[in-house]
């Protein structure tokens, strides 16, 4: 496995990522632009994971709107390659080149597996509070909101 600063020639292979990591349940939604969605606004960086030459995983970091501070955003790893240490190395990048002290991140409640994740990774549950956005069926799911001292 390698990990690598994205490329825009990463952007095709990470829609087709995301299109099986969206079988699996993230994103809640499909989007609309899925080469749009991977880079949000205020994205600064984002590093991609490589197994064999083949793009299986990503993650970004992003100040969402001026004086915030910076979070992890878009991590997902193809369901094929999951619990290989993928999701561990893409968050290594995202810390390691996160600016300032400290980084943030959301994941919606009912995904026990990420939360763990950043948990055993050493991120502080800061709180929980319903989303901004909807599920396709309407609900607005509850978000746990997660904080981590770097640099």
């Amino acid at each position: 496995m390698r990990i690598h600063e994205r490329a825009e020639t990463d952007l095709d292979p990470l829609v087709e990522v995301l299109r099986r990591a969206y079988g699996v349940g993230y994103p809640t939604d499909w989007p609309e632009a899925p080469r749009d969605w991977i880079s949000p606004d205020g994205l600064l960086a984002a590093w991609v994971a490589t197994d064999d030459d083949r793009v299986v995983g990503h993650v970004g970091v992003a100040v969402p709107a001026p004086g915030r501070m910076p979070e992890v955003t878009r991590l997902f790893v193809d369901p094929a390659h999951r619990g290989k240490g993928i999701a561990d190395a893409l968050l290594d990048a995202a810390e390691r080149g996160a600016p300032g002290t400290h980084v943030r991140l959301d994941v919606a409640e009912e995904s026990p597996a990420a939360w763990r994740l950043y948990e055993r990774r050493g991120w502080c549950l800061t709180g929980r509070g319903p989303a901004d956005w909807c599920t396709p069926s309407g609900d607005f799911p509850t978000l746990r909101y997660y904080a981590k001292r770097v640099g």
